[in-house]
């Protein structure tokens, strides 16, 4: 089944010049969220982290908040607009309408 994108929001977790610090990160993320995936990009000199396909910003503010309990990122956790992927669920439920 291909996949299907539409819009929704992730969590901009950190831009960092220091790479053990991202991958202590994003090993944090997949070990306690791993339901929900990691997206890292490199732009020279940073490593920037997306996390999450969310379609409400409700639920993206509720692992913001998860992500800040834990305090392994040091910065902010913003929730941006982003184009995500559709769960397979959540696709099933549309068709089925």
């Amino acid at each position: 089944m291909a996949n299907r994108f539409g819009k929704g929001y992730r969590l901009f977790v950190l831009k960092s010049n220091d790479r053990d610090y991202a991958m202590k990160v994003r090993s944090y993320l997949l070990q306690n969220f791993p339901e929900e995936k990691v997206i890292m990009t490199y732009q020279s000199p940073f490593i920037k982290m997306k996390f999450g396909d969310f379609e409400d910003k409700k639920d993206a503010e509720r692992y913001r908040d998860l992500i800040m309990k834990g305090k392994v990122v040091t910065g902010n956790v913003y929730v941006v607009p982003d184009t995500i992927e559709l769960k397979p669920d959540k696709m099933k439920q549309e068709e089925s309408q």
